[in-house]
């Protein structure tokens, strides 16, 4: 009878022992919340939490499904007076802290158990940002997703639909590949006349819809990239830009050093005129105020705050004062050289064009030069090929077509980080069958 006793005993502190993510993670998380601007009031799962932002909540790692929110999900609601509420939506993820258990091999199988029941085996993303824009009439709130499942579109690109009107539009090649660890932040800025009253449809950025959509089926297809891992952007505003570059940046955080970036942008681009330091320009920032946009040193220093694997950048956008169309200030009549700064570790860009040059459309091709060009390479070479021979093909390719179709120099430029721990030049994008 004691020797049956001390047997329990010893399977039940196996038992207990074995549930290693119940006992580290505990049931309950802490998550903290803020909101640019602060003092927005939390709502989470439909409930007032009776807190403003910046704030710390901690919530059950464990959660029934409820008349906002899934099971075991957690949807967290922003409201400030005078601005559009801001609605996040987190989806648990399993903890590789229940992989301890198979530590201990008898009691590995109701560990996992307890570790489910408990909810120990789950985990949140512990760090919300929520922008907040002003509101303006017809407003729509605005929805984000947990950090591996991120679409927004601005309500003007809603009745944009993207016609596949071109050669490399039809018939991508699908190598039937996924990287779990590659990500995407992909965004197109076209319409800047809708959102300031002052410009006309001249002003606006040719194709550059039609360049991100496009560019987006080749980061599914061609370079293996989750469709859930994918940020894609249509004439987004300067919070939404904001946004998703903070999400890219908790992606590489979170991914530990082990994420490739891809980032493409169409769009403006615009130097400051006493810097001369070059800004991507969100669809609700005149160029008259260029410093209101998008620091293309802040970009990159947040894409290399944290370790990755490789980050590669794609920019069919000029800085010099320049459009495709026209200038973003009609009076601007003297291009300006942008600056270039130095770039740190495991990052390349790959850039439409140097100098004062202006990036061009490809008007019959309904998109931009350098994208067309880009997507064909990739087309024709399913992706198996490395970033150097990529961008020689585009070295040699745009200057000569540009003169040609457009009478005008268009010269595509690469930059490489300094002190990079992987071999950028030589690395195959997609290594397909």
């Amino acid at each position: 009878m004691k020797i049956n006793l001390v047997r329990i005993v010893i399977a039940m502190a196996m038992l207990s022992l074995g549930a290693c993510a119940t006992i580290l993670n505990t049931t309950k998380q802490k998550v903290s919340l803020t909101s640019n601007p602060i003092g927005a009031e939390v709502y989470i799962n439909g409930k007032s939490a009776n807190k403003t932002t910046p704030c710390t909540v901690r919530v059950n790692r464990k959660v029934k499904k409820g008349p906002t929110n899934g099971r075991n999900q957690y949807v967290y609601e922003f409201r400030k007076e005078g601005f559009v509420p801001y609605t996040y939506t987190d989806k648990a993820e399993v903890s590789s802290k229940i992989y301890l258990n198979l530590l201990f091999s008898l009691a590995a199988i109701p560990a996992f158990g307890i570790d489910f029941i408990s909810g120990g085996a789950f985990y949140y993303n512990d760090d919300v940002l929520a922008t907040l824009q002003k509101e303006t009439a017809g407003y729509v709130v605005i929805r984000d997703t947990v950090v591996k499942q991120v679409y927004v579109t601005a309500p003007e690109a809603k009745g944009y639909m993207f016609e596949k009107l071109s050669d490399v539009d039809i018939d991508i090649p699908n190598n039937n590949l996924e990287y779990p660890l590659r990500f995407a932040l992909i965004i197109g800025n076209e319409d800047y006349s809708s959102k300031q009253v002052d410009l006309n449809k001249e002003i606006n950025v040719d194709f550059a819809r039609n360049d991100a959509s496009a560019f987006k089926e080749y980061a599914i297809k061609v370079l293996g990239i989750p469709e859930s891992n994918i940020i894609f952007l249509l004439d987004a505003t300067t919070g939404q830009m904001k946004q998703a570059i903070a999400k890219t940046n908790l992606i590489i955080k979170n991914a530990k050093g082990k994420a490739e970036v891809f980032v493409y942008y169409a769009g403006h681009g615009l130097p400051d005129e006493v810097t001369r330091e070059p800004y991507l320009i969100p669809v609700d920032i005149s160029g008259q105020n260029a410093r209101d946009g998008i620091k293309l040193n802040d970009l990159y220093a947040k894409l290399t705050e944290y370790p990755s694997k490789r980050i590669i950048v794609f920019l069919d956008a000029c800085f010099s004062g320049g459009a495709r169309n026209k200038e973003l200030v009609a009076t601007r009549g003297v291009k300006v050289r942008p600056t270039e700064s130095l770039l740190q570790g495991n990052i390349a860009t790959l850039s439409a064009v140097s100098g004062e040059q202006v990036a061009l459309p490809y008007k019959d091709k309904h998109h931009g030069f350098f994208t067309y060009y880009l997507l064909k390479k990739l087309k024709d070479t399913r992706g198996n090929i490395t970033f150097k021979e990529l961008s020689s093909y585009l070295d040699e390719i745009l200057p000569l077509q540009s003169v040609l179709l457009n009478d005008k120099e268009q010269t595509p430029v690469v930059r490489i980080g300094i002190n990079p721990t992987e071999d950028l030049e030589n690395w195959v994008l997609t290594k397909s069958n």
